[in-house]
């Protein structure tokens, strides 16, 4: 009983760190901006964008319904009271929506699919005390999202498991349920492709269902087809096109193509097993060493995930984003060699890495951009060393955003070069005009003290991409 209490303080000590992360300005991920708000503050709030190229290929892979499903509404609410509301400020809405969504959801998921009273104190307290929980949980990422779609998916797939291994007759009619899965099912695969992967083992369970009440088939095909229909029409008018626009199919079509995928990196086929899974959940690992879980519905989820995901060769941590409290469900505490002091380590970690994600990664990169804004700094802006930087906080309809190859056009009051990696020199040297140019860049990237003088510091940046030397901090230089 001790424990239980002990949990539940700690379980109720990580609600109000939830928020505090969320309204953070760590930056994890270019996706986080560039596959969400980027692309709807141009279409929505009128704002001077840089679309990635999912939105902007001839065969577009990316759909626009999720996003307009999850953060449309709030931002067609500020544009039709016309809320002085500045980007950041936007910005930490759309985050705490996404916040307070994932966290009731799962958690409701969780605590109404597993069996017993303990089995659900356990995954609620490992899953809220998570890193994961906590930091990329809460950022506008469309795995954040998956997230919740593949729990909700994954809590009726054990329902309709559980129907027929318990031959419940009172409960054996689901059309109700049916219809939701269908829809959720479309959502997830237009939310990303990689959603079907994680349900191929489990989806056992709705395949003997469906076998065994072949009427079943009905509500489970309207629920997927009429969303579908939605969402391809939506997306065809949308990016004005001629013929019918499937995103999903085209992102399969692109991602199925390894001199595409080598553009974005190629990892091993074990990277998801031997380096994400254990980044993910750290000392977790050890509590997953047990026979007691793997007929689970979660734990079929966690296999179905490792193996279809790791056919592709490129593999990052946050795909296996979904995973999380799935993991948490098959941690067994109960094995000889798992002691107390362990679960200590598991707080070590995850402090850890919420603070080093949650605060410190790339955490300057959005202040600057609002310093930016704030003070009006027009002119050429050079990104050194930096994740490239997201133009709709700036919320100007008057941006580009170039590379060094490409030629700047003067009359744009914010030009934003991403120059990477590339040398200072010939960086300043392709610049030419009297427009003011200023250079963002970490303190541990800085050494040209004679061509530019310091405007503006943000300490709590850490760039893990160059580490020159270990100095937290980005600033903003003026060229002199």
């Amino acid at each position: 009983m001790t424990n239980i209490l002990n949990w539940k303080n700690v379980y109720l000590l990580t609600i109000p760190f939830r928020f505090i992360f969320t309204l953070s300005n760590s930056y994890i991920h270019p996706d986080e901006h560039f596959q969400s708000i980027e692309v709807l503050s141009s279409t929505i709030l009128g704002y001077s964008t840089n679309l990635p190229w999912e939105f902007t290929s001839d065969l577009p892979a990316r759909s626009y319904a999720p996003l307009y499903i999850i953060y449309g509404p709030i931002l067609y609410f500020i544009k039709f009271f016309n809320l002085q509301l500045t980007p950041i400020q936007i910005w930490y809405i759309l985050r705490l929506q996404v916040c307070i969504i994932s966290w009731l959801l799962i958690d409701f998921c969780l605590y109404w699919m597993l069996p017993t009273k303990q089995e659900r104190i356990k995954a609620l307290f490992f899953t809220s005390t998570s890193f994961v929980s906590l930091v990329f949980q809460n950022h506008l990422f469309s795995n954040s999202i998956e997230t919740v779609l593949l729990l909700a998916v994954v809590y009726i797939l054990d329902d309709l498991r559980y129907i027929q291994e318990q031959k419940d007759l009172e409960n054996m009619n689901k059309t109700k349920t049916l219809l939701v899965l269908g829809a959720l099912l479309s959502f997830g695969i237009f939310n990303r492709i990689t959603f079907p992967a994680f349900l191929i083992l489990p989806s056992w369970y709705l395949l003997t269902y469906v076998y065994t009440h072949l009427s079943s088939i009905i509500p489970l095909t309207l629920g997927f087809i009429l969303p579908t229909i939605a969402f391809v029409l939506l997306d065809t008018y949308l990016y004005n096109s001629s013929s019918y626009v499937i995103a999903p199919l085209n992102n399969l079509l692109y991602n199925s193509s390894y001199a595409n995928l080598s553009i974005h990196g190629i990892h091993p086929f074990y990277t998801h097993v031997l380096v994400n899974l254990p980044q993910l959940i750290g000392p977790g690992l050890v509590f997953m060493l047990s026979k007691v879980y793997i007929k689970t519905t979660p734990f079929l989820t966690i296999l179905s995930g490792l193996i279809f995901l790791s056919i592709f060769p490129h593999q990052e941590l946050r795909f296996l984003i979904p995973l999380l409290p799935l993991c948490c469900c098959c941690f067994d505490l109960t094995q000889k060699f798992v002691k107390p002091w362990m679960v200590h380590l598991w707080y070590i970690f995850n402090i850890g890495m919420s603070l080093l994600m949650g605060v410190f990664h790339q955490g300057g990169v959005v202040p600057a951009l609002e310093y930016i804004r704030e003070n009006d700094l027009q002119g050429v802006h050079i990104w050194k060393n930096t994740y490239s930087p997201p133009s709709w906080i700036l919320g100007s309809q008057s941006i580009e955003t170039i590379t060094l190859k490409q030629k700047i056009n003067n009359s744009k009051n914010f030009t934003m070069i991403d120059a990477m990696g590339s040398s200072i020199e010939n960086i300043t040297n392709q610049i030419v005009g009297d427009r003011p140019v200023y250079l963002i860049t970490p303190l541990a990237s800085y050494n040209y003290g004679e061509k530019f003088k310091p405007i503006w510091n943000y300490t709590y940046h850490i760039d893990l991409d160059h580490l020159d030397n270990f100095q937290l901090g980005l600033g903003i230089y003026q060229l002199i």
